[in-house]
């Protein structure tokens, strides 16, 4: 009964445990990357009118061309808002 039990079970056993262990300790990479419309207000122009792709968390800031002259991109708290007033970073 011995021989049985440390030629089948105990290696089954190890198996199961390096397994349960292996899958324990996986860590799961999430991405903290949000992607946020960011909007421009050009010289003479509406305010927030001009959109383009921008992200919640960065270090360079957030730029939009247009006619020639980068300018920087805010977001919006909600939809409906009218100003643009949250600071965005590149994707």
């Amino acid at each position: 009964m011995k021989t049985n039990y440390f030629k089948i079970v105990m290696p089954t056993v190890a198996i199961l445990l390096a397994i349960g262990s292996s899958l324990a300790t996986h860590a799961s990479e999430k991405s903290t990357l949000v992607i946020k419309t960011g909007y421009i207000s050009p010289i003479g122009g509406w305010p927030c009118s001009i959109s383009t792709l921008c992200s919640s968390t960065g270090t360079s800031i957030c730029t939009a061309t247009y006619q020639a002259i980068k300018y920087q991109a805010y977001g919006k708290a909600s939809q409906g808002d009218t100003v643009c007033e949250i600071f965005l970073f590149k994707l």
